[in-house]
């Protein structure tokens, strides 16, 4: 069985492929936050160490500091899979 992070891990990469393919390469190093509800990161603790992320819950909402089409790109699937 695959869990949550497996499966934002997936789609992530799948919208990392189709940015690459779409877009101009994003500013090497340039890393970014952004302020997702902390309920759309219940179980991706997992992603941190496989993205270079930060997350910082703060009650409702979670910071997440990482490399910016990275995060783009979480924001993008997450935003997905509750929707």
């Amino acid at each position: 069985m695959i869990d949550v992070a497996d499966q934002i891990d997936a789609m992530l990469h799948g919208w990392l492929e189709h940015a690459a393919q779409r877009r101009r390469p994003g500013r090497p190093g340039a890393r970014v936050t952004a302020v997702l509800p902390s309920s759309a990161l219940s179980g991706l603790r997992d992603l941190r160490a496989r993205w270079d992320l930060s997350v910082d819950t703060r009650g409702a909402i979670a910071l997440v500091s990482g490399p910016a089409r990275v995060v783009e790109g979480l924001v993008a699937v997450t935003g997905m899979a509750r929707g």
